[in-house]
């Protein structure tokens, strides 16, 4: 370890022996590995302190868009992919409607795996097991304290250690939090419960006010959970277990995380002259989804290039441009949604166009705006296609049915979509 020698020019308070580094990222998750990750390629000296030793666990329902992470990364996550995603479903009222998915674009990661993967790629040194303590900042740099005593020092901090971010209640940022909370559990099931899941990513709808359950497929386990705005006590545990149990997965004694999920709505503090918050710390998650690795993914980039230009405090601008503006419409209509949630389905949930939406929103290719956009625009070519498909399918005409809707959704559907009831309460 290198010993800052101008650490006194730089920090009128900053003790000789204490450690020195251009950058400090505090948290190892998808947004400090990404920071840490291109600060180092930009030939910056980078410190992280993880808390934890990794791999750890982390409930995530991990959706990775392929094509995001090739434009964001140089390297490939195929060796950490545990599932392609062929289709989506939605669950709700006792109908499940599925809709193919183009080839390659959406895959499932454990996040313990994704976590490690990304700190492994970058150039910095890394302390693990380092809870940090406190961290104090002044005009020329800040200072950061361990639980066990230790101390380093640098010109920049990048906070990304989590909603209960210790670096953000350090420095006063993010008093005024909205919260979102979630259950998830990773459960082992039998080859025929898991064959029923695979490769799909399952959403249902109408169990819980202003939220969701999910089960996806991962690996050899099925990644379930369920999340919403403001629950009572025990709501998401007490219909998280009838919700598996009516689908085949009982959870039984299987450890339960919950977690809460922080939204970012431009009212709260992320920044300071030397502090950048990102992901989670700084509340990152989809108002609407919960959907977090992406959110922290761009956070985790716009802080280095916020540094990098020498003008972090340009960084809350940036990110209310690239991020905030879109959380901010997301949250308007996500209390639309759950408002009407009987219209937003039937109208969305059976147009593959909007499920095509949706995949460009996880590659970032577009925003809840062009979502809701696309939605409106190809609804009435939609409710065409399906009243001309349904009434050939009832005369006999199944193959034309099908034929017509892949001409209609070629880059969306392979072949035609499917309808089934869902499970439903047996009294039991």
């Amino acid at each position: 370890m290198i010993i800052g020698q101008n650490c006194g020019k730089i920090m009128a308070d900053c003790e000789p022996r204490i450690p020195y580094y251009d950058v400090i990222v505090v948290g190892s998750g998808p947004a400090g590995s990404t920071a840490a990750y291109f600060l180092a390629e930009a030939g910056r000296r980078v410190l992280v302190l993880e808390k934890v030793h990794l791999p750890r666990y982390k409930p995530c329902g991990g959706a990775l868009s392929m094509r995001f992470l090739r434009e964001t990364f140089p390297f490939s996550f195929d060796p950490i992919l545990s599932h392609e995603v062929t289709s989506f479903s939605y669950a709700y009222r006792g109908q499940e409607i599925t809709i193919p998915l183009e080839p390659g674009a959406v895959s499932l990661v454990m996040r313990s795996d994704l976590d490690a993967y990304l700190l492994s790629h970058a150039r910095v040194e890394v302390i693990q097991g380092a809870t940090v303590r406190r961290v104090s900042e002044t005009g020329g740099g800040v200072l950061v304290e361990t639980q066990d005593g230790l101390q380093f020092a640098a010109a920049y901090l990048v906070g990304a250690d989590g909603a209960n971010s210790v670096v953000a209640r350090s420095l006063g940022l993010r008093a005024r939090r909205t919260l979102m909370a979630a259950i998830e559990a990773e459960v082992s099931v039998s080859a025929e419960v898991s064959q029923r899941f695979t490769g799909r990513m399952l959403f249902i709808f109408g169990e819980i006010h202003a939220g969701y359950a999910w089960i996806f497929s991962k690996k050899d386990v099925l990644s379930v959970g369920i999340g919403g705005l403001r629950p009572k006590p025990g709501d998401l545990q007490n219909t998280l277990k009838k919700v598996m149990m009516r689908y085949g997965i009982p959870l039984g004694d299987t450890p339960l995380h919950g977690h809460p999920i922080p939204i970012y709505t431009r009212q709260e503090r992320v920044a300071t002259a030397r502090t950048l918050l990102v992901g989670d710390a700084a509340g990152m998650a989809d108002p609407l989804s919960g959907e977090g690795i992406r959110f922290a993914i761009k956070s985790g980039r716009l802080a280095p290039q916020a540094i990098l230009s020498g003008q972090p405090e340009g960084y809350i601008k940036t990110l209310n441009r690239a991020i905030g503006f879109n959380h901010l419409l997301t949250t308007r209509i996500a209390l639309l949604f759950y408002f009407y949630q009987d219209l937003f389905l039937f109208l969305g949930a059976s147009n593959p166009f909007s499920t095509q939406a949706v995949v460009e929103m996880l590659a970032d290719r577009t925003t809840m705006a062009g979502f809701m956009a696309r939605g409106l625009v190809t609804l009435p070519l939609f409710g065409a296609t399906e009243l001309v498909a349904r009434l050939l399918r009832r005369l006999g005409y199944a193959r034309l049915s099908d034929i017509l809707r892949a001409y209609v959704y070629p880059e969306v559907v392979r072949g035609s979509y499917r309808t089934a009831p869902a499970p439903v309460e047996t009294g039991a």
